[in-house]
């Protein structure tokens, strides 16, 4: 997807807003995802604007089907983002609580896409839940969450709509050390694992940060080109 937006790339409505930064797909389960994190965290003071709208369908045909006989049925409806696009305003609360609520929406929670870290086969996932939390919705590097394979290799051991564990490796919210230091990576990614923790595949691609090494993950450490 190339060039910029043009239109809806600037605040109209409320006094603070996400802008998109790189051009995106954006379902509409994505986009009300979203929208409740950041009422929850105002406890539904202020308002919200959603400025965007899924009007594209995307179809997608059965598998082991002939080819020919035209297209598939519509499966889900995306909005089409390009950088610059805003995606949300807000208004009605202080700068503080509006900082906290826009950078809630951009952390993986159910619904949220990831990429896949290693050479296990599959390629995108997306997060169901997160295990062990009963109350917390959104996950950090090194939680563990119950994923679903949207995309896979063909001809390797995953396979797409299989469900699996994944660790979480890298995040868009940035990581905050305690010297001060800052680390935010330009996509959610994930490594998958088995039941016991162990990593399925021999290779993890990108860098990971130093934390998973103190959170027990080690093999994983191990596998990486570089440690932050």
């Amino acid at each position: 997807m190339k060039g910029i937006s043009y239109r809806g790339n600037h605040i109209c409505f409320g006094r603070y807003a996400l802008q998109a930064l790189e051009p995106a797909w954006i379902t509409s389960r994505q986009i009300e995802a979203g929208r409740r994190a950041m009422t929850r965290n105002v406890r539904r003071g202020g308002k919200i604007w959603v400025r965007i709208f899924p009007d594209k369908p995307v179809t997608v045909r059965p598998t082991e089907t002939r080819m020919g006989s035209g297209k598939g049925s519509p499966e889900y409806w995306v909005a089409v983002v390009k950088p610059g696009r805003i995606l949300y305003e807000m208004g009605g609360v202080a700068e503080n609580i509006a900082r906290k609520a826009i950078s809630i929406a951009d952390m993986i929670q159910p619904q949220t896409h990831l990429n896949v870290a290693d050479n296990s086969g599959a390629r995108e996932l997306m997060c169901i839940r997160i295990i062990g939390t009963s109350n917390r919705r959104y996950a950090n590097i090194g939680d563990v969450i119950v994923a679903v394979i949207k995309e896979a290799v063909p001809n390797m051991p995953l396979e797409r709509s299989e469900v699996i564990r994944a660790v979480i490796v890298r995040t868009c919210k940035e990581l905050k050390r305690d010297n001060g230091m800052i680390i935010r990576y330009d996509d959610n990614a994930a490594v998958i694992v088995d039941q016991e923790g162990n990593p399925k595949g021999t290779r993890i691609f990108g860098a990971i940060v130093r934390e998973l090494r103190q959170l027990n993950f080690t093999k994983y450490v191990s596998l990486a080109p570089e440690v932050l």
